[in-house]
């Protein structure tokens, strides 16, 4: 359970039952569970992957309008909190970038009022990394992930509406290799690309702990080898980044806020201090230690 009393993240990527084909919890259900977990705030960002197909073979879109009028109602402001309040809600969404759709992609992140919209990879090339990881990856891991960060660079550079670049890191979790996770290392170039776009855009870099979970979990690292690479926190940093996200990325309550507050000891172990989240669109600070709320 987050200390409550001196840390209180705004969790800013979640997923619902009814609208993302792959997620498990109501609104209701995850709203308790953040209430649980001690969190300011939390965002619903249900997926919109033109491409991705459920094992239904439904396209992974939803519909934006009934998403709209559901969710955007039930917002509450986690910059107006106060004692005693139930944990603020963010109306969001996740946007899966492909390049021959993105005039669609400009135009729905455009067209609705989000607090917070994320774009992220989930295929390259035409294939998914779960399903088709053959097509993915190559023997070098260095070749892959330049590759994929390329593709990210794209989608950052492209949907400029977008406010956070999602978990940069995703396709480590699939990686045959078998100690996948991503390294500054492996794409030095690419990164320092990426970050210096995202700060020109004011674009923030997200800490999507369920890669942290996947690498411990599924992958033989320890809880702090599996925490993002060090190096590229600091590359991040020194080229003059300060916009970062965390998020627990949960399509079930047992996952509202995984690992949030060990990301938060090892980012304060980094020098990092402060958090973002976004209302309609708005940069908003939060300090790790103590808790606090700076416009």
């Amino acid at each position: 359970m987050l200390p409550s009393d001196n840390i209180m993240i705004v969790d800013t990527h979640n997923h619902l039952t009814k609208w993302s084909p792959d997620a498990g919890q109501t609104f209701e259900e995850m709203m308790q569970a953040a209430a649980a977990q001690g969190l300011l705030g939390i965002a619903a960002t249900d997926h919109y992957d033109i491409g991705s197909m459920t094992p239904y073979g439904a396209e992974w879109v939803i519909d934006l309008p009934a998403y709209y009028e559901d969710m955007y109602p039930r917002r509450r402001l986690p910059s107006e909190r106060q004692p005693g309040d139930p944990p603020g809600f963010l109306y969001g969404i996740e946007v899966g970038y492909l390049p021959e759709h993105k005039d669609r992609l400009k135009a729905l992140i455009a067209d609705y009022p989000w607090d917070i919209a994320i774009i992220s990879l989930h295929i390259i090339n035409g294939h998914d990394p779960f399903h088709s990881p053959e097509k993915v990856y190559r023997p070098s891991l260095s070749d892959t992930y330049r590759e994929i960060l390329l593709s990210i660079t794209e989608s950052a550079a492209e949907m400029t509406g977008a406010n956070i670049i999602g978990h940069y890191d995703y396709f480590a979790r699939y990686a045959p290799q078998d100690r996948p996770k991503m390294l500054y290392r492996h794409a030095m170039c690419e990164f320092d690309d990426l970050f210096r776009l995202m700060i020109r855009n004011n674009q923030a870099l997200e800490i999507n702990t369920g890669t942290i979970w996947k690498l411990q979990q599924a992958r033989g690292y320890t809880l702090e080898e599996a925490m993002p690479d060090a190096e590229v926190l600091h590359r991040y940093l020194e080229l003059g980044g300060n916009l970062i996200s965390l998020s627990s990325d949960a399509h079930y309550t047992a996952n509202v806020g995984r690992l949030i507050p060990e990301t938060c000891a090892w980012l304060l172990k980094q020098g990092i201090t402060e958090y973002v989240w976004f209302e309609s669109g708005k940069p908003f600070h939060g300090s790790f230690c103590p808790s606090s709320v700076d416009v």
